[in-house]
């Protein structure tokens, strides 16, 4: 059988046909992503063995680009099935991770678990992870941080971000770089998670990758409107050419639930409710559950804007039922205080509830009104506070130093280097030297050992 790289080298129409198709599935159009796999397809002999199976995976993601998830999720699992026997374990990794976000989209969190599991298996040779196993990584990362377990998303992303450095094919690092800034934004990090967006941002800084495979734009955007910055976030959708009036589309649609909360925030929930309605109905007529909660959330959230309460905990109430049988947790917490208010409001028991809502699990909604509402400040928060070595006033200094700041004053306590700063942290090289600098012009401190012995004395390290 030819090699895959004879392959490529003895049919260079195919393999020409392959990278347009990459190309265009980067920009999210599934039209011609399908028809480069075709001119592939009509090139290929009968020993193009390996060229046939990347042709399968791309007609596969065309059908996911173009929204036929029950036909994409079938093909994607027999790409990875016949690429895991022939021994390609990186071409099997990536088909694999399309196929955990398949499932994803169609709200299948359980499953998608265990394909990012199988291609953890399929990146391991002789028990040692090759760099490939990183795609899963981070799959299992943005799986677990939907449920909600923040502790186990971080260490799985920052080992998915670690080994996806060693890659060249630089997308998932992308990925694993956005599911960190997630995870450290919801456990109130929120230093932490600007780090992890600036760090993706120098890493593939191109606009022309699709939305579906790069969150990290709109992920910023989000970001900014978490902080009140909603000028920021409207010039982001205002570059992007986003408006209120445009049709659905699946690839692109992060930019259009960001345009959403644009909307809301500037208190035009009519406008963000015309469009929601064209979002949803396409994901249900695709059978895209993960999205169709998310769109059912905000549509609760602009109908309370416009005072329908019954209609906004209708709304909530079938996110709910869609979201209970997979555990989905953070779709719900990260609308924050206005959502808790509406979900306090929908008691399965009141005069106000939707009939569906006294079928919801009590379990389930005991999780989200506990995670709603933690006992006084968050059990992590309270922590970090108790073992904290830093006076609340920090005697001496001009300038406090930030949580980040502390944390890098830390390890460098320890002895540890920038690189190892950066490891540990997971964030840029020079992203640690800044802090570092900071660090010293806070603590008036001309080199390390000064800036650690001038930290012990303030009773900044305990």
């Amino acid at each position: 059988m030819v090699g895959r790289a004879a392959s490529r080298i003895a049919n260079l129409p195919a393999s020409v046909a392959l990278v347009r198709a990459e190309l265009a599935r980067r920009r999210g159009d599934a039209e011609r992503i399908a028809v480069f796999a075709r001119q592939a397809l009509a090139r290929l002999t009968a020993d193009d063995r390996a060229l046939r199976l990347q042709v399968d995976w791309f007609l596969a993601v065309a059908d996911w680009f173009g929204g036929r998830l029950a036909s994409a999720e079938p093909a994607l699992a027999g790409v990875v099935a016949k690429q895991g026997a022939a021994g390609e374990s990186y071409l099997a990794v990536r088909p694999a991770c399309d196929l955990g976000q398949v499932q994803r989209a169609r709200g299948r969190l359980a499953a998608a678990l265990r394909t990012y599991g199988q291609a953890l298996e399929i990146a391991t040779d002789g028990g040692r992870p090759l760099p490939a196993a990183g795609m899963a990584q981070v799959g299992m990362a943005e799986v677990l941080y939907e449920r909600g377990e923040l502790a186990a998303a971080l260490d799985h992303a920052a080992e998915g971000i670690r080994q996806c450095r060693q890659l060249t094919y630089t997308l998932p690092l992308l990925a694993g770089l956005a599911v960190l800034a997630r995870t450290r934004q919801a456990l109130g990090d929120a230093p932490g998670a600007l780090d992890a967006v600036t760090e993706a941002e120098q890493v593939e800084p191109s606009a022309a990758v699709v939305g579906l495979l790069d969150p990290v734009p709109a992920l910023r955007a989000q970001l900014a409107l978490a902080h009140g910055d909603v000028a920021s976030a409207r010039g982001w959708v205002q570059a992007c050419g986003l408006a209120a009036g445009d049709p659905p589309s699946y690839p692109r649609e992060r930019g259009h639930l960001v345009l959403v909360r644009v909307l809301l925030a500037e208190q035009a929930p009519a406008q963000a409710l015309g469009l929601l309605e064209r979002l949803g109905d396409l994901a249900a007529v695709q059978g895209r559950t993960g999205s169709l909660i998310e769109v059912r959330v905000l549509q609760a959230l602009a109908l309370a804007a416009q005072g329908e309460e019954r209609g906004a905990l209708a709304a909530l109430a079938e996110a709910l039922a869609l979201a209970a049988p997979e555990g989905y947790i953070r779709v719900f917490l990260d609308e924050g205080a206005p959502l808790a208010a509406l979900f306090d409001r929908l008691s399965p028991t009141g005069r106000r509830a939707p009939s569906d809502a006294a079928s919801l699990p009590a379990a389930y909604l005991d999780r989200l009104r506990e995670a709603f509402h933690p006992a006084g400040s968050s059990a992590r928060a309270a922590g970090r506070r108790a073992a904290a070595p830093v006076p609340a006033s920090m005697p001496d200094l001009v300038q406090p130093l930030s949580e980040r700041e502390l944390e890098v004053l830390g390890l460098l306590a320890a002895g540890r280097s920038n690189r190892e700063i950066a490891e540990e942290l997971v964030v840029a090289l020079d992203t640690v030297k800044k802090h570092v600098s900071h660090v010293l012009d806070k603590l008036g401190a001309a080199n390390r050992t000064q800036a650690v012995a001038h930290a012990r004395e303030l009773g900044l390290l305990g």
